[in-house]
């Protein structure tokens, strides 16, 4: 059978001498794991399109489970993350990340947006990393089913308000806010202020193209951290290997 189908290159891995597997993040059926024979050799045509980062359109032959590729045309590249070490590494994670939390075969088109939007902004002159892998973590989890709930107590269900001077409670055992007389409940919760709070709805909300195009005083950045710190380990168990290179460096 003949697939035909965008992807996102997500792993690379050298097998033998001159052929390349790599795992496919793609648009129609999830994350797959091709062949690319004599993709090393760079005069066979696939040394560039299988590179890590790279978004193209694939051809693929399947049988079974296996799946060869027969041709790559490359979309884009994300040039700029490949000329600085902290970008690298930063987008690194990022396919780390989504390698581990997609299934086979199993479609996720807006994963497959976020990482591209996520790409476009490493990219970018002057990009803030560490920002940029908070709101990936966050959107992600949302998308994957796992998002703060912050309208409303997770406990009680009581309405929180929304005013500037109020401060919250959250909770990365109870899936988000709690009200001040559920707080109790809860020994891991700590106070977050209102701007920190319509960050994340807007991120969890915000138009995909639109993700990355705001900026936030470093107050709010901290909290976001913080809340990440917790959040994602709890949903996500895994220590990835290109954190701990990040922590070495940054």
């Amino acid at each position: 059978m003949i697939i035909k189908t965008k992807a996102l290159v997500v792993k690379e891995y050298i097998v033998g001498e001159s052929d390349k597997y790599v795992t496919l993040f793609t648009k129609e059926y999830g994350k797959i794991q091709a062949l690319a024979p004599k993709a090393k050799k760079a005069d066979k045509g696939f040394a560039s399109a299988t590179q890590l980062f790279v978004y193209g359109d694939f051809i693929l032959t399947s049988f079974k489970d296996t799946y060869r590729m027969v041709s790559a045309e490359i979309i884009e590249m994300f040039h700029g993350i490949r000329n600085d070490l902290e970008r690298l590494s930063y987008a690194s994670y990022m396919m780390e990340f989504l390698q581990y939390v997609t299934e086979p075969m199993l479609p996720q088109i807006e994963l497959l947006r976020l990482a591209l939007v996520t790409l476009q902004a490493l990219a970018r002159e002057n990009a803030n990393c560490k920002l940029i892998r908070r709101i990936y973590e966050i959107r992600a989890l949302g998308e994957l089913g796992f998002g703060v709930q912050l309208l409303a107590c997770v406990e009680c269900g009581e309405i929180l308000e929304e005013e500037e001077n109020e401060k919250y409670f959250f909770s990365t055992q109870a899936g988000g806010l709690v009200c001040k007389n559920c707080k109790s409940y809860y020994k891991d919760h700590s106070m977050i202020n209102y701007s920190t709070r319509y960050t994340m709805q807007y991120i969890l909300s915000a138009p995909m193209k639109q993700l990355y195009h705001f900026t936030v005083t470093k107050h709010i950045q901290d909290q976001l951290s913080e809340i990440c710190k917790q959040y994602v380990p709890y949903y996500v168990d895994k220590e990835f290997k290109t954190l701990e290179f990040i922590k070495t460096l940054f």
